[in-house]
Formats: C-alpha cells, sequence, structure tokens
C-alpha cells in the first residue's frame, strides 16, 4: 500500500518499552509510510495519557510491559474510542493474554519478534478499514445534506403551491360570480353567440375554482402530522358509494365492497385515498355495460395489501407510473373531467403513511389499484 502514497492524514501510537525496539519500529513505519504522524510511549500509562492527547486512529502496543500493560492500555482506549484500531505485539509465551484481548476487541495480533511486512500487512488492513469508514460517512453526510436539501425544496413547494391557490379563490369567486350575473342578464338575448361565449366563459371559471381547490387539497395533504388510528375502511367506502349514487342515479354500477376492511392510519387522510380512487373507478367506467367496481384487501405474508378494481376502460400498463405523478391523466381523453391531481395526492398520503400504491390494467379490460400502508 506505501510506495508514493501519502499518509499525512493518518496517525499511529507506537507504544513499547524497549527503547530499541520502540525506535526500530518508529524508523521503519516512517520510511514506509510517508507522512504518517506517528507518537510514542514508554509503557501503557504513557501511551494512554498520549492517545488521549492526540487521538491516533492507529496503536500498536507491546502486550507485556511493566506498569499499566498493553491489555489493559488498550481497554481504556477501547472504552473511549471503540472505531480505534489496536495491533497487539505479543511472544510466544504470552498466549495467555490473547483471551483479554478478544474480550476488549483488539483487531490484529503480531508474533515478536516482528516481521515487519506481517506488521506492515496488518497496517494496510487497518487503513483501508479507516479509509473506506471515512468514505461512507462522507457519503451518508453527503446523502444527508441532499435529504434536508429535498425536504426545503419540496416544503417550499408545497408552501409556494398553497400561497398561489389561495391568492386565486378571491378573484376566480369574484369572476365567477359576475359570470353568472352577466350570463343571466344575457340569457335572453338574441345575440346567440355571446349567450355561448358568456356560457364557456362561466365553465372555464368554475373549472379553474376546482383547479385551485385541489391544489390546495394536494398542498394541505403534503404537511401536518398524521392522527393514526384503526380506521373502518369499509364504511367510508359505503358512504363514498352512496355520494356517487346520488351524483348521477341513472347510471347502472354494479359495487361490491367487502366487510369490515381495516386500516391503521389517518382517517380523514384515507377518506382522501378511497374518495379518489371510488371516484376515478365510477368515472372511467362511465358506458361500461354491466359495471362492476370492487373494493376488498389481500392478505401476503409481506403486507396487507388494499385494492380497488373496475371493469371500465382501463389504461396502457406502459403508463402506470406516469399515473401518479401531478397533473398527469391517462390517455388524456376529453371526455373525462379531471386534472390529475388526485392519484397524486393518493401517492402522497400513502407514501406518508409509510406505503406505496401501484396499478395494472389493460386498455378495455378495467384496472386494478393497489395499495398498502
Amino acid at each position: 500500500m506505501a510506495g508514493d502514497e501519502d499518509f499525512s492524514d493518518i496517525s499511529l501510537l507506537c507504544v513499547e518499552d524497549e527503547q530499541a525496539a520502540r525506535e526500530k519500529l518508529c524508523d521503519a513505519l516512517s520510511r514506509h509510510y510517508h507522512g504518517m504522524r506517528i507518537f510514542t510511549g514508554n509503557d501503557g500509562e504513557q501511551g494512554l495519557e498520549c492517545f488521549h492527547r492526540n487521538r491516533p486512529e492507529i496503536v500498536v502496543t507491546d502486550v507485556c510491559m511493566p506498569g499499566t500493560d498493553g491489555i489493559t492500555m488498550a481497554a481504556g482506549i477501547k472504552a473511549a474510542m471503540p472505531a480505534t484500531e489496536i495491533i497487539a505485539l505479543t511472544a510466544h509465551g504470552e498466549s495467555h493474554h490473547l483471551l483479554g484481548a478478544i474480550e476488549i476487541g483488539i483487531n490484529s495480533y503480531i508474533l515478536k519478534p516482528v516481521v515487519l511486512e506481517r506488521l506492515f500487512e496488518a497496517i494496510d488492513g487497518t487503513l483501508t478499514r479507516i479509509r473506506d469508514k471515512r468514505r461512507i460517512e462522507a457519503l451518508n453526510a453527503q446523502l444527508a445534506c441532499k435529504a434536508r436539501e429535498l425536504e426545503h425544496l419540496n416544503a417550499e413547494l408545497d408552501s409556494f403551491a398553497s400561497m398561489v391557490a389561495h391568492d386565486l379563490r378571491t378573484p376566480l369567486a369574484s369572476m365567477t360570480t359576475l359570470a353568472e350575473l352577466v350570463q343571466k342578464q344575457h340569457n335572453e338575448s338574441p345575440d346567440a353567440g355571446s349567450r355561448k361565449n358568456l356560457s364557456i366563459l362561466h365553465t372555464e371559471l368554475v373549472r379553474m375554482n376546482n383547479l385551485v381547490e385541489k391544489m390546495l387539497a394536494f398542498s394541505r395533504c403534503s404537511r401536518g402530522g398524521l392522527d393514526k388510528k384503526w380506521t373502518d375502511l369499509s364504511s367510508i367506502a359505503a358512504e363514498i358509494v352512496e355520494r356517487l349514487r346520488s351524483q348521477d342515479p341513472q347510471r347502472e354500477v354494479v359495487f361490491r365492497i367487502a366487510d369490515s376492511v381495516h386500516a391503521f392510519g389517518d382517517p380523514l387522510l384515507l377518506r382522501v385515498v378511497l374518495e379518489n380512487l371510488l371516484s376515478n373507478a365510477w368515472k372511467y367506467s362511465t358506458g361500461t355495460s354491466d359495471a362492476l367496481i370492487e373494493f376488498d384487501s389481500i392478505s401476503t405474508e409481506e403486507d396487507l395489501i388494499y385494492f380497488v378494481r373496475d371493469n371500465g376502460r382501463g389504461f396502457v400498463q406502459r403508463e402506470e407510473s406516469g399515473l401518479f405523478s401531478e397533473f398527469h391523466r391517462g390517455g388524456q381523453d376529453p371526455t373525462i373531467d379531471g386534472f390529475g391531481i388526485g392519484l397524486a395526492t393518493v401517492r402522497k398520503i400513502l407514501e406518508r403513511h409509510g406505503g406505496r400504491i401501484w396499478a395494472e390494467s389493460n386498455p378495455g379490460s378495467g384496472a386494478v389499484f393497489f395499495f398498502t400502508l
């Protein structure tokens, strides 16, 4: 590992009570590891003091020394900094020390008299571990920084969307009201073109109002805490079905809502999830003879999976990943109302619960939306 490599980023403590052996070791280490900072100690007590003062990453120590021995010193070092790499130098007759060394977590053992090549191999291994750990810590720090930046940007985006939506609500409401008044005043006007333009204007203003409300709902789902509790999803689904039927009493749709489907989550947000999924199933099964919409759950070894299934027009499977993006509308069918925010809202709610959503479909064969919490 040596060669022309620079080791100035690494420091090493060499503890040896025999001065000649200590000087020989330090000289060999200095020549082999260019730039490495090397500290010395002539016994365990001095070595421990030097360690606390300089905090080297590597310690090379004799085991048998007068006063404080290498094992006692190593135990003190490991107690202060468990990640410190310690290489113990031990003679054949000192094997009884090995059990104590193993217990405190000494990393390597070199028999005396020391063969420098073996010592270098042991140090090279510690250098690899130290630098790998540093790289991992640096990467983790970068990831944490990026995560904080992303969280900040998302918060700013949510705040911006909320601010824009709030600022648009009042003028849009005023414009809609004025458009309604003008439309009523010109209802009897012989100018068919004006009546048509006013009708289009009113329709588009209502559409913009609805879009603003959707944007606000999407923004609200991104913020605030979760009030998790066991929630009866079957009852919520049944209420949504009644509302859908009341909107269009003439439609003939069979609903199969499973009994006793429960989930642990925020009841208000889970209602938003089911409203979007069941409303989509209702919307995209328009014109389907014998329309059928189901809500149930499947228990697997990994998770409890909930699903909403319909036999409507479906979608091309390759579009599945884009369905849950903001302002994406599958198929861009002009006959289907919507803004492409509903499924993005559902995804965001489920992600906040630690879950996910995915879908399966074929055109003309309906669609199934699966989700977990």
